[in-house]
C-alpha cells in the first residue's frame, strides 16, 4: 500500500505544527488526542483548545480533571445520553422495568447541568465538570 503525497504532506504539516508548540502545550494536545476521536487536525486542535480556555481549561492536568466524555452530535438527546451514562457510571442502576420511564433529559436539567458544562464543537458535544 502506497501513501498518497497529500497524506504524507498532511502528516508532515501536523508534525511541524506539533513540534512548534511548547512542551506543556504538546502534553495538552496529547491528552486531548488520547480522549477524543473527532478532533483531527491542527486547526481543530487550536480552535478546541482556545474554546476550552474560555471555560478555564488550559493545561493537560485541568483537562484530565474536568473531562467527562465526548459524544457524537449535539442537542437534548446528547444531554439525555450523558445523564443516563453518568448515572450508570456512578453505580445508579435503574431497575429494568423502569428503564424506559426515566426522563434523562429532565435529570440533566434538574440535577446535572449545574455540575457539568457541555461544549459543542464541530457538531459534537464534550462534557466537563464545573469544578474550577
Amino acid at each position: 500500500m502506497t501513501l498518497s503525497s497529500q497524506f504524507i504532506k498532511a502528516r508532515e504539516d501536523f508534525a511541524n505544527w506539533y513540534d512548534s508548540k511548547a512542551e506543556e502545550v504538546q502534553e495538552f494536545i496529547d491528552e486531548v488526542s488520547d480522549n477524543t476521536c473527532f478532533i483531527i487536525d491542527e486547526e481543530e486542535y487550536d480552535a478546541f483548545m482556545e474554546l476550552l480556555e474560555d471555560i478555564g481549561i488550559d493545561s493537560q492536568e485541568q483537562f484530565m480533571d474536568r473531562f467527562h466524555g465526548e459524544y457524537e452530535g449535539t442537542g437534548d438527546n446528547i444531554l439525555s445520553e450523558f445523564a443516563r451514562e453518568f448515572y450508570d457510571s456512578v453505580g445508579y442502576d435503574t431497575p429494568d422495568h423502569l428503564e424506559g420511564c426515566v426522563d434523562y433529559e429532565s435529570v440533566w436539567h434538574n440535577f446535572l447541568d449545574e455540575d457539568f458544562y457541555p461544549v459543542e464543537f464541530k457538531g459534537n458535544t464534550y462534557f466537563f465538570n464545573n469544578n474550577r
